[in-house]
């Protein structure tokens, strides 16, 4: 069994710009794994298949008859998940209701059945973020401001191997 997952990913200036985030939490609040990763808004989380139907997996991924078109993301500000055990900040997408349009089409033509309700965001730090550089940390980003977009044009499906997430394939929005 291998890890993938399904994601729209920003273009490489705004990603940049994202990363200069990451990079702030590793250096100032002790938080590596976001900036270890790279950004992107997660539409399908991780979920495990039999790497042996890799192309399986690949070609109902490509094959999918998706009726969303191309739409622009607009970013602006950064919000949290404060849970006391692995607090999360992200910066936020305004108008979520595309990327949930988009998510309740992939879903059911994927065969997946996690959760009805998306929470899009594009995480700069995560899971060894400590409560403690949490506090500190929120008590700065809460009130930064950060305003962006990009356009959704295209799906990416990952797979994680030699101890990353690597691109698998794209599908375009038409």
């Amino acid at each position: 069994m291998s890890l993938y997952f399904i994601a729209v990913v920003p273009h490489q200036e705004l990603r940049e710009k994202a990363r200069n985030f990451s990079r702030d939490f590793a250096e100032r609040f002790n938080s590596v794994k976001s900036y270890k990763n790279f950004p992107h808004i997660t539409l399908i989380k991780p979920f495990s298949f039999d790497e042996n139907k890799e192309d399986e997996l690949v070609d109902k991924f490509s094959q999918m008859d998706l009726k969303t078109t191309p739409f622009n993301v607009n970013l602006k500000d950064f919000g949290c998940f404060p849970n006391k055990n692995n607090p999360v900040i992200f910066i936020t997408p305004e108008n979520k209701e595309e990327l949930q349009k988009l998510y309740d089409e992939i879903q059911p033509k994927m065969n997946f059945h996690f959760y009805a309700k998306l929470n899009p965001h594009l995480t700069i730090a995560y899971r060894d973020l400590s409560p403690e550089n949490f506090s500190l940390a929120w008590e700065e980003y809460k009130t930064k401001t950060f305003e962006d977009s990009f356009l959704v044009d295209k799906i990416c499906l990952f797979k994680h191997y030699n101890g990353k997430w690597n691109l698998l394939k794209i599908k375009n929005l038409e």
